[in-house]
């Protein structure tokens, strides 16, 4: 039965059915071949959407859309400018810093590939870098930025694991910089081997008006993790305080958002969240379905008994997200996945903030995974070009994410020593 649920299930993605229907749709079929009570259904897709952690996602997706308004995208591009326009690949350099700066305030990759690609790929154009390049660059970024808080996935993650959110927060930020700066290096050597432009080194006058200017919008990210390290509220609580900042800067200070701009944005959260949230119910039901046949425990017997420790099953996680996740998103595949596979993990001995860490890591490079990232889509989308295109440039950046991943997922004390310092 296991195993006809999962085919059913395999088969309405692969003819294109919604992935939140394929769930629930797998689900009441083996619920009704069972013969268990229907009125199973709407109790556990509602369990699985009523959470207080869970409230979180639509207010980082509005507090994200918010501060997209009325040129704080561009700020933040002016700062990272600013600081490494002047190193090989300049603009190339730019994008990944840009990436650092904005994802902390967007936590959404498809948010991000719209909002930095919809910049920076015009000014790489221009300065003779090839629409494919210049997605790939705005592509790759984004699969960086995933790591950097906050983040759905890592919020959904949280929930799901019943894991500390804030604590996965800070443990991102470390891997987040170790693929930043492989990437840097990568364009800066890429740049010196093909004759890549760089801009002019900004002057210290330069530098300090553009921080000045992006100050306010980084500032966010200090008090979304600020304020949950010292206890002023929770993840959820700061998603609140996120939005209600956000509202302060694109309205009263920059004076950029009118009531039809936030309108729209409320509506497009709305229609963001209710996917999300639709997907997070119905994988709860499949989940329930799963465990009362018994799958989980049959497939953890079967990779214990197929033997290789931590690292078998480390390099076991990061293919099936890999492949998974580049067919059912970031979100999806997390929450159908994380059931199953964390009870593994600890019965392993590894720790679930790392292997939050490893998974949002790979679900970074699985949704630029061409030809189906649902976010290289959006990201070629912005830029122009058709995915086929833009594959050939973009194999070795996610070569080398992929590779730092395996290296974060066999060097725990990477993503460890900042929560083990700060006392999470």
């Amino acid at each position: 039965m296991g195993g006809l649920l999962l085919g059913i299930f395999g088969v309405l993605v692969l003819v294109a059915v919604p992935i939140g229907f394929a769930l629930a749709l797998a689900a009441v079929i083996a619920i009704v071949v069972a013969d268990l009570p229907l009125v199973i259904i709407p109790q556990q897709i509602v369990a699985g959407m009523d959470s207080f952690p869970m409230l979180a996602v639509p207010l980082f997706i509005l507090a994200g859309f918010v501060m997209d308004v009325g040129g704080i995208s561009r700020r933040l591009v002016t700062l990272a400018r600013s600081l490494v326009g002047h190193l090989p690949g300049g603009l190339g350099q730019v994008v990944i810093m840009a990436e650092i700066f904005f994802s902390g305030v967007s936590g959404s990759t498809s948010a991000d590939a719209a909002a930095v690609g919809g910049i920076m790929v015009p000014q790489l154009t221009a300065n003779g870098y090839s629409r494919a390049r210049a997605t790939a660059i705005v592509s790759a970024a984004c699969g960086m930025g995933i790591l950097i808080p906050p983040a759905i996935v890592m919020v959904v993650y949280g929930v799901i694991g019943n894991v500390s959110i804030g604590a996965l927060f800070v443990a991102s930020i470390a891997p987040a910089l170790l693929i930043a700066v492989g990437l840097m290096t990568q364009i800066g050597w890429q740049a010196r081997r093909e004759g890549w432009p760089r801009g002019e080194r900004a002057s210290f006058a330069e530098l300090r008006r553009a921080a000045i200017d992006a100050v306010l919008p980084l500032f966010m990210i200090v008090v979304i993790l600020g304020g949950i390290r010292f206890g002023l509220f929770t993840p959820t609580e700061a998603a609140a305080v996120a939005v209600a900042y956000a509202l302060l800067l694109a309205g009263p200070v920059y004076r950029s958002l009118s009531a039809r701009d936030l309108w729209k944005r409320v509506v497009q959260t709305a229609m963001v969240s209710g996917m999300v949230l639709f997907v997070v119910g119905a994988a709860r039901l499949l989940g329930w379905v799963l465990a009362v046949m018994q799958v989980p425990q049959t497939l953890a017997s079967s990779v214990v008994g197929m033997g290789g420790g931590q690292t078998g099953f480390m390099l076991l996680t990061i293919l099936i997200f890999l492949l998974l996740g580049a067919i059912l998103e970031g979100v999806p595949a997390v929450v159908l996945l994380t059931p199953i596979l964390l009870p593994l993990a600890m019965q392993l001995g590894i720790d679930p903030v790392h292997y939050g860490a490893v998974i949002v890591a790979t679900q970074g490079i699985s949704v630029f995974l061409p030809p189906v990232g649902v976010s290289l889509l959006v990201a070629c989308s912005v830029g122009g070009v058709e995915p086929a295109e833009v594959a050939r440039p973009l194999w070795p950046y996610l070569g080398l994410m992929l590779g730092l991943t395996v290296v974060i997922a066999f060097l725990p004390g990477v993503v460890l020593f900042l929560p083990e310092l700060l006392g999470y």
